[in-house]
């Protein structure tokens, strides 16, 4: 599992931090790089974070197995335009100095240059929510994620359980569950958003004056995006956010894709239906966001002995940040990941557990585009083998 000393991690981190500040004569570029008169543009990301408590990441494990709280992530990225109507955008990143892999890679098209139209094809920008496009940068307050993008629920596409006990045993085992039907070998869950990867497909978006549309087809859900496809089944996503007054965002979003690999239910393609709902307001020094994430997961046969053929998950969350200085801000987020209910053999019991998460701290902008992050992460749920753990955590964010 994961893999670092946290204390010695930290101190690195909060040490480099400082040594930076001091090196103030010579400031880090602050901007992407362009060449050939603007038509190719190359933009680098590079994130570091440290935390104490366990080495396993009960809480925070990711998708892509590693913890969201002792991570180094780089990343480059790069648009070429060869014509004004048409640009290729991709993305490399690698997680834990581990290989590199395709984050995005995609063509976008703008048919009409009086219109407000593009379409973009290949590994494409998330249609749904909001939190998925702005984790760049200084758009999160804190350092962890919100549950809905982060947390692993039991569930897999590779493998599903045969009755509703399967389910109820595999609760707060996301990071490693194992199911009677379909891959048998213990594997990690899905989140109910994944904020790590992006899907594979066509997108459609529309923006004038107040009103923003985007719609896509693509061959993953929401909680599985995937490079080529898994089933014969697309995922449909849409979004429509409006500006009703400067510094407020009301949006909407909705998605249905078939969530389970076809080696799992030859023929059958349960799925994945989501709605989400999300607001930002920023004023003077404040900005605040919120976000709700309903999830449907449907199966092949009912989990007896319920009659139910369906579960659902249910999360919200807000968060804000406060700038107190030019280079001072606060932040804070509260979280919280609900499931459905269901009957099983002895007891009737979410069919997951319930986790409630409070993140807090404060970050400090060495330059424009390079910030120190230092946060308190506290979590709770109803069950499995740790059921609360509060994390210190620090973080170093530079881009261009």
């Amino acid at each position: 599992m994961l893999i670092y000393r946290p204390a010695r991690r930290l101190l690195l981190l909060l040490s480099f931090a400082a040594t930076v500040g001091r090196v103030s004569a010579q400031p880090l570029p602050e901007g992407p790089i362009g060449a050939f008169d603007g038509r190719v543009v190359v933009r680098g990301e590079v994130i570091a974070a440290g935390s104490s408590a366990d080495d396993i990441a009960y809480f925070n494990y990711t998708d892509y197995e590693h913890n969201a709280l002792r991570m180094v992530r780089l990343g480059v990225s790069g648009v070429y335009r060869p014509a004004s109507w048409l640009a290729f955008v991709g993305e490399v990143r690698s997680e834990d100095l581990q290989h590199p892999t395709a984050y995005a890679a995609y063509a976008r098209v703008r048919p009409w240059r009086n219109r407000p139209l593009d379409i973009q094809a290949g590994r494409i920008p998330p249609v749904f929510g909001a939190f998925g496009r702005r984790i760049y940068g200084n758009g999160n307050p804190v350092i962890g994620y919100p549950l809905a993008y982060q947390y692993l629920t039991s569930l897999r596409p590779d493998a599903i359980p045969a009755t509703a006990d399967d389910l109820l045993r595999m609760r707060a085992r996301g990071w490693r569950s194992n199911f009677p039907v379909g891959s048998t070998a213990p594997g990690p869950g899905m989140p109910l958003v994944s904020a790590f990867q992006w899907d594979t497909g066509v997108q459609v978006s529309w923006k004038s004056g107040a009103l923003d549309l985007a719609g896509a087809v693509t061959n993953g859900t929401l909680s599985n995006p995937r490079m080529s496809d898994n089933n014969d089944g697309k995922q449909l996503s849409a979004r429509v956010a409006v500006t009703p007054t400067v510094g407020l965002i009301l949006g909407a979003s909705a998605a249905r894709g078939s969530w389970l690999s076809r080696t799992v239910t030859p023929g059958a393609e349960p799925a994945q239906r989501a709605l989400g709902a999300d607001l930002e307001y920023s004023r003077d020094h404040w900005i605040v966001r919120g976000e709700a994430v309903w999830s449907r997961f449907a199966f092949p046969t009912v989990l007896a002995p319920s009659t139910s053929r369906a579960v659902d998950a249910m999360a919200t969350w807000i968060d804000g940040r406060y700038r107190v200085t030019p280079r001072i801000f606060l932040g804070a987020r509260a979280d919280r990941l609900s499931f459905s209910e269901l009957q099983g053999s002895t007891a009737t019991l979410p069919w997951d557990a319930p986790v409630t998460r409070l993140e807090w701290g404060a970050g400090y902008f060495i330059q424009r585009n390079f910030i120190l992050r230092v946060t308190a992460q506290s979590n709770r749920r109803d069950a499995g083998r740790v059921r609360n753990r509060t994390y210190i955590a620090g973080q170093l964010a530079y881009w261009f």
